[in-house]
């Protein structure tokens, strides 16, 4: 259950009003400092927007703009007939194909397995001959009980007929799966980022409005052998624009690379 906060904390801090910078954006500020320190913790309810006027001095429209902005950021959540809730913490999921997924904390359910006719792009970057099989899996992911995403991974069938073996349309992916059992190194990955909306079948399973935004990732997943770095994995993946922002990190080590940070929904 959500914990009552009581009052605006001592030392709350004050607004400038010679100061150019808008109240309301200084006010969100002041908030967002209480949040980040730990005064208001995951789950606590917010004071009222009376309340917060009163102690600042402001109108409930300058209160209103300040929790909106508070709100884009997924630091608050706002229930209508309840009110205003410290927003739970992020949590950061690598993103990439399904083979990065293998062994994570996340929850991967298996759509769909199947041998497709595939497009000549996703052809030429598994590096896959014409007449070749290509191998399609489609998954959708969930973290911490929020769906995440939707991914179409694309192996050459060659490849990974050892994982075609072990899917099964409408289950969740085995425990213990590894690409090591199956003498496969992750090397560098490929990424591109657009934004898009969601078609049909995404917006049905994300729980939300046909054409909703979303992120568009594309990235090829690489393994590593003797003659170097070949392709193993080609993905599309579909993140919600809703409950996820993407960060990169451009460090130089393995662990460095795109993540999807997730927040709340609204």
């Amino acid at each position: 259950m959500a914990r009552s906060s009581g009052q605006i904390p001592g030392g709350a801090g004050a607004l400038d009003r010679t100061s150019f910078v808008p109240l309301y954006y200084q006010l969100q500020e002041l908030l967002k400092q209480h949040i980040e320190s730990g005064t208001w913790r995951p789950g606590d309810a917010l004071p009222s927007e009376p309340e917060f006027a009163r102690h600042f001095g402001v109108s409930r429209v300058v209160v209103r703009q300040a929790l909106a902005i508070l709100e884009d950021d997924r630091q608050i959540r706002r229930v209508r007939g309840r009110g205003t809730f410290v927003a739970p913490p992020k949590r950061a999921s690598r993103a990439g194909g399904l083979s990065r997924r293998l062994g994570s904390s996340e929850t991967v359910l298996i759509l769909d397995v199947c041998v497709p006719a595939v497009e000549r792009s996703i052809r030429e970057r598994l590096d896959a001959a014409d007449k070749e099989d290509v191998l399609r899996v489609t998954s959708l992911v969930t973290l911490e009980q929020t769906v995440l995403a939707i991914a179409y991974s694309f192996f050459r069938r060659t490849d990974a007929s050892w994982l075609e073996e072990r899917l099964h349309v409408g289950r969740h992916l085995p425990e213990g799966l590894s690409l090591a059992d199956h003498g496969v190194v992750l090397g560098r990955s490929q990424m591109s980022i657009e934004t898009s909306q969601c078609g049909q079948f995404e917006a049905d399973r994300f729980g939300v409005p046909h054409r909703t935004p979303v992120f568009l990732v594309l990235c090829t997943e690489y393994r590593s052998t003797a003659s170097g770095d070949r392709p193993f994995e080609v993905a599309r993946v579909e993140y919600r624009g809703d409950v996820v922002q993407l960060r990169l990190d451009t460090g130089t080590d393995r662990g460095s690379g795109l993540e999807a940070v997730v927040g709340p929904g609204r």
